[in-house]
């Protein structure tokens, strides 16, 4: 069976979202803030295979690849009638969550190979321990919050249709203020995607959210999130400024408590093998993850 991929935009993204709906573990991967952003540096493309209800993405950069199918994994009892004839004997697919790994393994036994990729591993933590910052655990970080506090007064602000040039303006100064960082070619594409697909089409994407904190009359970091379900609250894009210490934790204090008190868990994202990173979210505690592993199938 013939797939046909067609672009990731906002009229395939509407379509898309009534199968990550019903996507039994949802990964932020598959999320549409993250494909909409990384679309064109991707070069991602989305196939609806309306024979079984699901969506198959396909990446060309920086080399072709396939990730999971995305719908209701369950509804499936024949996956290797379904991988075979649309991929034939051999298939390698790239950050499947860990609940389809274990369905494909019932169901195709030894004709599957799961190799785990901590470095995509996701990080989720109750929403209710990172807005309060209470008891021992977190002390440091509680300090750190009420110190900024007390050195830069602020506020925060919700992100709207009236906020959003500000929000733009200061990812493009963010973005600027690494140009001399390794790595700055990744960091200017995500920019390009946040600005150009993310907050140029704010109003047609109910499902993200954000908020910003400003002091003195300047915005001093933002976050841009997204709904996964009525559960879970996906932080996308945290930006803050290298001006003021303690802005990152500020902001995800301050959106969680005005934005993410409705969820029960957030979901912080991975860490990119990136032992900085690493050791950043490990420091909030995280209570479990949404384990992603690269499969090859020989049928």
């Amino acid at each position: 069976m013939r797939l046909l991929f067609k672009s990731v935009n906002l009229d395939t993204i509407a379509q898309y979202l009534e199968l990550w709906n019903v996507m039994p573990q949802k990964s932020s991967d598959y999320s549409s803030g993250v494909l909409l952003c990384w679309e064109r540096a991707m070069d991602y493309q989305i196939a609806f295979d309306e024979c079984d209800n699901l969506a198959w993405i396909n990446g060309k950069q920086p080399a072709e690849h396939f990730l999971a199918p995305v719908g209701d994994w369950n509804a499936h009892s024949d996956w290797e009638g379904i991988i075979g004839a649309r991929f034939g004997k051999h298939a390698e697919f790239q950050l499947v969550p860990e609940q389809l790994v274990n369905i494909w393994q019932d169901q195709l036994g030894a004709s599957m190979e799961a190799t785990e990729n901590r470095a995509s591993w996701e990080y989720l933590h109750p929403v209710s321990d990172l807005a309060e910052l209470s008891g021992n655990k977190y002390m440091r970080k509680r300090n750190r919050v009420n110190q900024f506090r007390k050195q830069n007064p602020y506020s925060y602000i919700t992100i709207t249709e009236e906020t959003l040039p500000r929000v733009v303006a200061f990812q493009r100064e963010w973005c600027e203020s690494y140009r001399e960082f390794n790595g700055f070619d990744s960091i200017e594409r995500e920019s390009e995607g946040i600005i150009r697909n993310i907050l140029g089409n704010w109003r047609l994407l109910p499902q993200l959210m954000g908020g910003a904190i400003e002091t003195m009359g300047q915005m001093a970091a933002y976050t841009v999130a997204e709904r996964a379900d009525d559960d879970m609250v996906m932080i996308h894009f945290e930006k803050a400024s290298l001006s003021y210490n303690a802005a990152y934790q500020v902001i995800n204090r301050e959106f969680l408590l005005h934005e993410g008190n409705s969820f029960a868990t957030v979901n912080r994202e991975e860490d990119m093998a990136d032992p900085g990173l690493r050791d950043a979210k490990t420091s909030y505690h995280p209570t479990g993850f949404v384990k992603k592993y690269t499969v090859r199938i020989n049928l």
